[in-house]
């Protein structure tokens, strides 16, 4: 069973101080409606905490749009074009990455754009979420010229030097195991994960926003038990892709 007691603790001592934690939670891979997203969704509402999808541009399902429509907290975020590997063999997949060339990428994504626009995606963000976590820096660096203004990788994967015009906020926490059959971390090393970055934020940047990602289509019973009940031991602490980029 998780120990839920340092979380408590460590909270109480943002309280102490008259500060509160900046947490965001993202979610990949959306295209269209299934149980899982439902699911998502069910626990977005419950605990009034916004979710952004990052939502595949191709393949998009006619039914996603509408349904997110009747939510009150999700956002959409652009994830890619296709979600395929431009990478040679040998190199980490990705479809924007170092060696593929910047007016094939550029066309991918004004196209991908176009088809989140042109399904009227409510909350659309011009926010970009590379496939894989990994985008080249030449391409990084242009992602404002190109109408971006915001993106999310995962901490540790790229560059993350300042662009002008680019609010760049990773994710930190991932709850799946992707090299061990994508099996939940368990809590408590999700625990112990988070409050190594609330303990580093409350000392030297408590401003600074701690991102929780999950992928719902390969999200098991005891990730979504896990969220559920991280949501409710940090109901407030949640905000949105605008406030962050507002308080930067």
């Amino acid at each position: 069973m998780t120990d839920w007691k340092p979380l408590e603790d460590e909270l109480e001592q943002w309280r102490n101080a008259g500060i509160m934690p900046r947490l965001w939670w993202r979610d990949d891979d959306a295209q269209t409606v299934t149980p899982a997203l439902e699911r998502l969704l069910a626990l977005s509402q419950n605990h009034a905490v916004p979710a952004h999808l990052s939502v595949i541009p191709d393949g998009l399902g006619p039914d996603l749009a509408p349904r997110l429509r009747d939510t009150d907290y999700a956002f959409v975020l652009q994830h890619g074009l296709r979600h395929i590997n431009h990478e040679p063999k040998g190199k980490p997949a990705s479809e924007v990455g170092d060696t593929r060339d910047l007016a094939l990428q550029k066309d991918d994504l004004q196209r991908g754009w176009e088809m989140l626009k042109t399904a009227n995606m409510p909350h659309l963000l011009p926010a970009f979420v590379p496939p894989w976590n990994r985008i080249g820096d030449a391409t990084r660096l242009r992602l404002p010229e190109w109408g971006y203004s915001f993106l999310s990788a995962y901490e540790g994967r790229g560059d993350a030097a300042p662009v002008a015009g680019l609010t760049h906020t990773d994710a930190h926490l991932d709850p799946i195991r992707w090299k061990h059959n994508r099996v939940f971390r368990g809590g408590d090393k999700m625990l112990a994960m988070l409050l190594a970055h609330l303990q580093e934020r409350r000392q030297s940047d408590p401003t600074g926003p701690i991102g929780y990602v999950t992928h719902h289509l390969q999200t098991g019973d005891d990730i979504w038990d896990f969220t559920d009940e991280l949501f409710r031991r940090t109901q407030g602490m949640w905000t949105t892709v605008p406030q962050m980029q507002r308080e930067r």
